[in-house]
């Protein structure tokens, strides 16, 4: 069975939460051996002109002339022993295609997949073969106060984006219903899978690593992620204020939507420089960072999924998060849900998984137990059987 996973989302600096699902997809479908996965990807020019011109006025006169005249694009099938598809700037072109016409850009393939996986919604159907597409969220359309996305083109784009697939997937139990109930969907079309974590496999090269104290303080409250609105990270600087706590917050992430008015709130900590800003980390040292902190704090307003929270609880760190949706979904009863609309409310779980040691040894072990439904061998083989069930459908 030859699956073919769009390349869109790989390899950019600092990664993105898509990035991370579809790295993982890729590798739990490698291990169960019973799929060769292969990519869809474009060359990085126009052919016609040099990478570093590819965002030019020229680039663009250009990229909007195909887009015009396109109704298809080939993808073809690299010959230097590799099974991946190529199409020339096929992401960009199709996103123009979709904002002159409406619709899906059709890929032919040279060689035809059995399956095409889109793993985030893209304006492309592969053409003789059942296409599948993860949703991730609504949030552009439901919270559009958290985000620049156009929710009004977000919504066509899902709308016809789920009307050409064979089957819509999600990532959370809270986003299928969401994707249910606002596009008035029969509950056959959306199935849930949840996302795996491979954390467990890369402890093993981290056995005998520290992570030095100069580059991030231990015993402190972490959060990972953008520092955008959505989550919520001024709330989180005024509840450690009040807290009163010694442990630093550290805030690892670049800055993203809302970014500066969030992190105003250090203006009236009385302590700021308890507050430790780092934009990137690398992998490594992130996974060290996380095992040497208190808990990771996760108080998200709004989440397709929330995978600090399994990443902490594989790392053995308890996890503070919010109660209601996605969130709590993940977390189960394993982790200490706090009202994120509510500073209070977030300080006193700061203050006790501060000072109370059962408190925290009693989420490290529920932790422990819940992360192991999210597991590497269980996610590839939910993914194998949704394939087989779209092709014998088929």
């Amino acid at each position: 069975m030859q699956i073919v996973l769009d390349a869109r989302n790989t390899g950019r600096a600092m990664g993105t939460g898509v990035t991370t699902y579809t790295n993982t997809l890729a590798a739990a479908l490698t291990k169960q051996g019973s799929s060769t996965i292969s990519w869809l990807r474009e060359s990085p020019s126009l052919g016609v002109l040099p990478a570093v011109a590819s965002h030019s006025r020229y680039a663009r006169y250009i990229r909007f002339f195909k887009a015009l005249t396109s109704q298809k694009r080939l993808a073809s099938c690299v010959t230097s022993g590799t099974t991946d598809l190529i199409s020339n700037d096929l992401f960009r072109i199709g996103h123009v295609h979709f904002n002159i016409y409406g619709r899906p850009l059709s890929i032919v393939a040279d060689t035809q997949p059995d399956l095409m996986h889109w793993t985030y919604p893209l304006p492309f159907t592969m053409t003789g073969c059942p296409n599948i597409v993860t949703i991730h969220d609504l949030i552009p359309i439901l919270h559009p106060e958290f985000c620049t996305t156009n929710p009004e083109r977000m919504q066509k784009l899902l709308q016809c984006v789920i009307e050409r697939a064979d089957k819509v997937v999600t990532i959370s139990n809270t986003v299928r219903q969401d994707i249910l109930t606002h596009f008035n969907l029969p509950p056959q079309r959306v199935c849930v899978i949840h996302q795996a974590t491979n954390i467990p496999e890369e402890l093993e090269a981290l056995r005998y690593r520290k992570l030095g104290p100069a580059a991030c303080p231990t015993g402190g409250f972490l959060y990972m992620g953008t520092i955008e609105r959505r989550k919520n990270i001024g709330r989180l600087i005024r509840a450690h204020a009040r807290s009163r706590t010694t442990r630093p917050l550290i805030l690892i992430g670049p800055e993203g939507f809302g970014a500066q008015e969030e992190l105003a709130a250090l203006n009236d900590h009385p302590y700021p420089e308890r507050v430790l800003r780092l934009p990137w980390m690398l992998r490594d040292d992130l996974l060290c960072a996380i095992q040497e902190a208190r808990a990771v704090v996760f108080p998200s307003l709004a989440e397709g999924f929330g995978l600090p929270i399994i990443e902490a609880m594989a790392l053995g760190v308890p996890v503070l998060t919010s109660l209601g949706g996605t969130t709590e979904e993940i977390a189960g009863q394993a982790a200490y849900l706090v009202d994120p609309l509510d500073v209070d409310s977030i300080t006193e779980g700061l203050i006790r998984l501060d000072r109370e040691e059962l408190l925290h040894t009693t989420l490290v072990n529920a932790g422990s137990r819940r992360v192991q439904y999210f597991n590497m061998q269980d996610y590839g083989a939910r993914f194998s059987a949704l394939y087989r069930d779209v092709l014998a459908s088929k």
